[in-house]
């Protein structure tokens, strides 16, 4: 049986509706802002110890630590972050704010009861200064349904859309203002701080609770395409080559993770401007100038100078043809790889498509893929080589540096095609994140 209604989910299976309703249902929190929350009392001790804080700031951390929205504990590091983003009257403000798409100035104003110049001066800074919050228009909204549903929209001219009222909303911290704020690459003492608390707080390994017992495959990695070339199985989606020529619009950023880590005092010296969104996404972030606008040939350069460097290539887990966002990172860097270099915890990232199979009569032991592997998915031991598999993410990397050509990557048995649809990408991952809005980690 199929649902029909006037809404962009035009033919979305009953079932499928049922779900998304009751998702929406039980976690009003997440998209009605938090300042109508009570704050709990082990959160007001926190804050007696942490000078400056506000109850404004205690709500929006209570916010921000909704494993619904990948959200780590509340706890001190996660305080000082969110007193970092918000000062006192931007909290009190931000506080109001619904998750994405959020409310109009003179919606906030009444709330605050501020002066609606006032309120909209103080959140347009947090969105185009700060980038702390995101901001959309009506037409973002538009758009970004009709994508979700799998529909073609008909063009936004994005220097129009600002005739129209702005609406600002909450991102969560990691996808979202970490990325947000970094993204342009600017060297102020903000975004330098913004960097340091984000690595201090991804270092307390609040990323395994997460992922502890599920999956969440948001992403995948896609191989270096010349190790794929001669193999039947090869679909267009596993090809970056293909990815780019899909599109006609794209944009093009510093990488997030490799500008924390610099702020931080390590830098690995590899490329940087690596961060590549395509189509309506490109469209989005090019408008409000998070993101540079490049054509087809720099796009494509800059990706394959960057695995060239050793960096590897992830996507969202769409097919090729949706609007995409691809970075290309190393895992010292890297907040995804990391995760399982530093925690073991593979759960978001798709399983990939192709793994190496070695050739005991070429290889000559040489420790080369050892070497060059990001997930250390290669070791090299006095009583021989030793693969794991269990750490390897199919980028390629060791078969196309292999000196004797003695890795070829293989297809997978049972490999799952990325979604074809952020609609069947969003209900693929809706039991991970369901669970958490019925029955929170923390």
């Amino acid at each position: 049986m199929t649902f029909y209604s006037k809404t962009p989910f035009r033919n979305l299976s009953r079932r499928d509706f049922l779900k998304l309703s009751a998702l929406a249902t039980a976690s009003p929190y997440a998209f009605s802002g938090c300042s109508l929350k009570m704050v709990r009392p082990e959160l007001r001790e926190l804050a007696r110890k942490n000078p400056g804080v506000t109850e404004a700031h205690l709500k929006l951390m209570d916010f921000y630590s909704q494993t619904f929205l990948l959200g780590p504990p509340a706890e001190k590091e996660l305080l000082d972050l969110v007193a970092h983003l918000f000062t006192p009257e931007e909290a009190e403000i931000a506080q109001h704010l619904p998750f994405i798409y959020g409310r109009t100035a003179q919606s906030i104003s009444r709330k605050v009861k501020r002066p609606v110049d006032e309120v909209e001066a103080s959140l347009a800074r947090m969105a185009d200064e700060k980038r702390t919050v995101i901001s959309m228009r009506d037409e973002d909204v538009r758009v970004a349904l009709a994508i979700v549903a799998n529909r073609n929209p008909s063009r936004v001219e994005y220097p129009k859309i600002k005739q129209r009222p702005r609406k600002y909303g909450l991102m969560p911290i990691i996808p979202g203002t970490f990325e947000f704020v970094l993204m342009e690459g600017k060297n102020d003492e903000f975004c330098r701080k913004h960097g340091e608390l984000n690595e201090a707080l991804y270092n307390t390994g609040y990323i395994k609770n997460i992922l502890k017992d599920r999956s969440l495959p948001a992403a995948r990695y896609i191989p270096i395409e010349e190790t794929i070339q001669a193999v039947p199985a090869a679909l267009p989606s596993d090809r970056l080559s293909e990815l780019i020529r899909e599109h006609n619009s794209f944009g093009l950023s510093v990488c997030q993770c490799r500008q924390s880590q610099a702020y931080s005092g390590h830098d690995c010296g590899l490329p940087r401007d690596t961060c590549m969104s395509t189509g309506a996404f490109a469209d989005f972030l090019i408008a409000r100038g998070i993101m540079r606008r490049v054509d087809r040939s720099e796009a494509l350069e800059k990706k394959l100078k960057a695995q060239e460097s050793g960096l590897v290539t992830m996507s969202v887990n769409i097919e090729l043809n949706q609007p995409n966002i691809s970075c290309s990172c190393c895992s010292c860097c890297c907040l995804i790889l990391r995760s399982i270099t530093q925690f073991n915890t593979p759960g978001l990232i798709a399983p990939p498509h192709f793994r190496p199979v070695r050739d005991e009569g070429k290889c000559v032991r040489c420790g080369a893929c050892a070497e060059k592997c990001p997930m250390q998915a290669h070791v090299m031991k006095e009583t021989g080589w030793e693969y794991k598999k269990e750490r390897c993410i199919g980028c390629g990397i060791c078969a196309s540096i292999c000196p004797q050509k003695a890795l070829e990557m293989k297809p997978v048995k049972g490999y799952r095609r990325p979604s074809a649809t952020y609609m069947g990408l969003g209900l693929a991952l809706l039991p991970g994140y369901a669970q958490d809005v019925l029955f929170p980690r923390y």
